[in-house]
């Protein structure tokens, strides 16, 4: 019986960068500032966001593998966490508001085989691609109502009711659709911009920079309570 499964973000989570943005930027600048500023200014959703950045862009499948290991760089103890996890079996769910061509390049060439084998699934926006464009995306797992392109909260529960139907859930994340963790999980980890929102709105967890804090804070075997 597993105690734990973790299910955790991909950009700017377990990889420093968010992938998506350094390839919208890179393909295509001008777009990537104005939209972004656009987003930033909640002139448009995340989902909408993400349908202006992607559909048709000029990328195909091979090259955004290659170019996506530009920005292979993890956050500090990622190895080491995801290969604890293995050594633990704990099973780990990667859920993404990204493209599952570029997090599965990047986990392969950054992440070490043992720590990559703890890995059960990777849930994301699947690209459809049309020789050297991307003509669309296929969003992941949602639920209606929910205003991101994923809904984390409910296909954590939906893989552990599924999969571990005993166990507890970790979350890990950083960003806005994180929130959807919220009210879902056992216990969130928190970065970045989820930390503040969680300390903001007074949601339990357990803030963190790196890995080796979550390692360190042994949270598997303490059942740490979050503040």
């Amino acid at each position: 019986m597993n105690a734990w499964i973790v299910v955790c973000d991909f950009d700017g989570t377990i990889s420093i960068n968010d992938v998506g943005n350094e390839l919208h930027r890179l393909k295509k600048p001008d777009s990537f500032k104005s939209l972004q500023a656009d987003y930033r200014a909640s002139k448009m959703t995340l989902i909408e966001l993400q349908e202006a950045m992607w559909n048709n862009f000029p990328m195909g499948e091979f090259e955004i593998k290659k170019a996506a290991v530009k920005w292979k760089t993890l956050r500090k103890g990622a190895n080491a966490f995801f290969e604890y996890c293995a050594e633990a079996s704990v099973p780990v769910f990667i859920a993404s508001c990204g493209i599952e061509t570029y997090i599965n390049s990047v986990l392969s060439e950054a992440l070490s085989p043992k720590a990559n084998s703890c890995i059960e699934a990777v849930e994301a926006n699947k690209a459809i691609y049309e020789g050297n464009t991307i003509l669309r995306l296929k969003p992941p797992f949602n639920t209606v109502g929910c205003p991101y392109p994923m809904n984390k909260g409910a296909w954590a529960r939906k893989m552990r009711d599924e999969m571990f139907p005993h166990a507890k859930i970790l979350a890990i994340g950083n960003g806005s659709s994180d929130k959807s963790f919220a009210g879902c999980v056992d216990l969130i980890a928190a970065t970045d911009g989820l930390a503040t929102w969680c300390s903001k709105e007074k949601i339990p967890h357990i803030a963190f920079e790196s890995f080796d804090e979550l390692l360190e804070k042994n949270i598997f075997q303490t059942g740490e309570e979050p503040s």
